[in-house]
């Protein structure tokens, strides 16, 4: 499947099952998240945090919205600038070290993050999605190159599973 990805400054794709969307709602983790998408520093988040190193409060403060992704809710690709085709595609298997997404209602959501962020601290407004795609409920390994080639088979997760976080340059 084919998609086109429209990111913003601050900004990244996301994939999760719609039926977690609930728990991000809590605003600390949508503060997280913010604070996560700001990878250099440049927003007005740093006032919040005066003469403290930037990638130090990064990874202190966004230990929550770490968990969430690693417990295997939530895929957050940060991307930013950057509009681009991209392509999603069933795989048979996947072998190398990859990410795991847990779809309990098999309702994956591709949605950029900062749709994400709006979309859930302003319930009136309607989210846009990049794509939604039907599936069979379950863990899934999800191996990528940057956003443009994403590659996913349905699987039994390992017992320990890496951080589903990656800063895409």
């Amino acid at each position: 499947m084919k998609y086109t990805l429209d990111c913003e400054i601050l900004d990244g794709l996301i994939f999760i099952d719609e039926s977690y969307l609930s728990e991000l709602k809590d605003a600390d983790l949508l503060y997280e998240m913010d604070i996560l998408l700001d990878v250099s520093g440049s927003s007005e988040l740093i006032c919040d945090f005066p003469n403290e190193d930037w990638d130090t409060v990064r990874q202190r403060e966004t230990g929550g919205i770490r968990e969430f992704c690693g417990q295997g809710k939530m895929i957050v690709w940060v991307v930013e600038c950057v509009v681009k085709e991209c392509e999603l595609t069933k795989s048979a298997e996947i072998t190398v070290p990859c990410k795991w997404l847990h779809l309990p209602t098999g309702k994956l959501l591709a949605v950029t993050a900062s749709e994400l962020i709006q979309g859930l601290a302003y319930s009136e407004l309607e989210m846009e999605k990049v794509f939604e795609l039907s599936l069979e409920p379950g863990w899934y390994a999800i191996q990528n190159e940057g956003v443009d080639n994403i590659m996913y088979c349905k699987k039994q997760p390992p017992k320990s599973i890496s951080l589903n976080i990656q800063e895409v340059c």
